[in-house]
């Protein structure tokens, strides 16, 4: 499973490795006029897939595929920018970044694809960072995400340590915060290409002014054995700034056979890690793995297995799966009930997301034929089915677009 984790990190982008109307609506082409809604599903995994768009939040059982669905190559998560979509490949499944509008009548549109990029980031709307590593592992290319322009780089060779053989930045984060790029440094091996073969035993990252382009400084996490942030090979970015101004950054702990998995942060108006404050998800179950999580309210939600991962991969990808809410002063974990344990939200970077005020979550069971998305009650420790797509496949991202 890990070879296959990194091959496709490489590979799906260029060969393929993370919607439609209601059953009670109108049909397709109704209820797809003026959409604000977009689902990636896919028959197979990280194969074959579809954007399709809603015009209304999905209720009830819903078509993944309609008159108006695009059919894209590789489906492994998108991400989107208010009313736009970023994907890692383009329609045909070759590696890049593609951004997408919707038409009126629900049909995606093609709004510009840049050659050779991977891990990526927009800031606004006229301000975006990708690695391009055809270019140099140890700058982080420019681009105007309005025009889909590449418009310069930022040189970080400063940084390379020639004592290792590969070196990358910006390959598994690229994040901002309050002014300031977060790039994650990695040390690999030619042949690892940094998916899985850090060379060292701490977190780094690089922290770029974004108005001057210009490097502050590097920042180090040291403590208990973590070794990498993230796993940039997906449309996951494995981050999220919390309710309270904070960057939360997951080590998903597929680097070290889940012995930890544990989430790390910067605190608002702070440019480096809070060493006073770490998730370690493993001392609430372990042998764990988290690549999804939200902030909001004093708590984090995140999700875990029920039994512990088997560091061979074995079992990552069976119906194990539970969501919790986890406070985040105590570390009290409260599993949400409600929901069937479900697939591990590796590629879906809206596996737990917030809608208009409410939290959703990403469920698939095809054991009960469920992949859809559930919404937390008011009680906040269990959820209520909001939707449910008609299909035995993979729903990878499931997001409102807002102007």
């Amino acid at each position: 499973m890990f070879k296959l984790l990194s091959k496709i990190s490489f590979v799906c982008f260029a060969a393929a490795l993370v919607f439609s109307s209601c059953s009670d609506d109108d049909d397709a082409s109704d209820s797809n006029a003026d959409a604000k809604y977009v689902i990636l599903s896919a028959a197979e995994k990280w194969e074959t897939g579809y954007f399709t768009s809603f015009s209304s939040f999905p209720s009830g059982t819903v078509n993944d595929i309609s008159a108006q669905s695009l059919q894209v190559n590789s489906s492994f998560g998108f991400r989107t920018y208010k009313n736009w979509i970023f994907s890692r490949t383009n329609a045909a499944g070759d590696a890049g970044l593609q951004k997408y509008s919707v038409n009126e009548d629900g049909s995606l549109k093609d709004e510009g694809f840049i050659v050779g990029s991977s891990q990526f980031l927009v800031v606004d709307a006229t301000t975006g960072f990708y690695l391009d590593e055809t270019r140099s592992t140890m700058k982080i290319q420019t681009f105007n995400p309005t025009t889909m322009q590449r418009t310069g780089d930022i040189d970080l060779t400063s940084l390379r340590d020639e004592s290792f053989e590969y070196q990358v930045v910006g390959k598994h984060t690229l994040a901002a915060k309050g002014g300031k790029l977060y790039a994650g440094i990695s040390y690999g091996t030619i042949s690892g290409q940094g998916f899985g073969d850090d060379q060292v035993d701490y977190i780094e990252f690089a922290v770029i002014d974004i108005a001057s382009r210009t490097l502050d400084k590097t920042i180090k996490y040291e403590d208990g054995g973590l070794n990498s942030i993230g796993w940039g090979s997906s449309g996951n970015k494995m981050w999220t700034i919390g309710d309270d101004g904070a960057l939360y950054l997951y080590s998903t702990g597929l680097t070290n056979g889940f012995v930890k998995s544990s989430v790390i942060r910067i605190k608002k108006d702070e440019t480096d890690f809070d060493k006073t404050w770490r998730l370690d998800a493993h001392e609430i179950q372990p042998g764990s793995s988290i690549a999804t999580g939200l902030v909001k309210n004093g708590k984090i939600y995140i999700e875990l297995p029920s039994e512990p991962l088997e560091a061979g991969f074995g079992n990552l990808q069976n119906f194990i799966y539970d969501y919790y809410a986890v406070d985040l002063s105590t570390k009290v974990a409260t599993k949400i009930t409600g929901m069937p344990k479900h697939h591990y939200a590796y590629a879906n970077e809206q596996a737990i997301t917030e809608i208009d005020g409410k939290i959703y979550f990403w469920v698939r069971n095809a054991d009960e034929n469920i992949d859809g998305y559930y919404s937390l009650n008011s009680n906040g420790t269990s959820a209520t089915q909001a939707f449910n797509i008609d299909h035995d496949g993979f729903m990878w991202g499931f997001a409102k677009l807002a102007d």
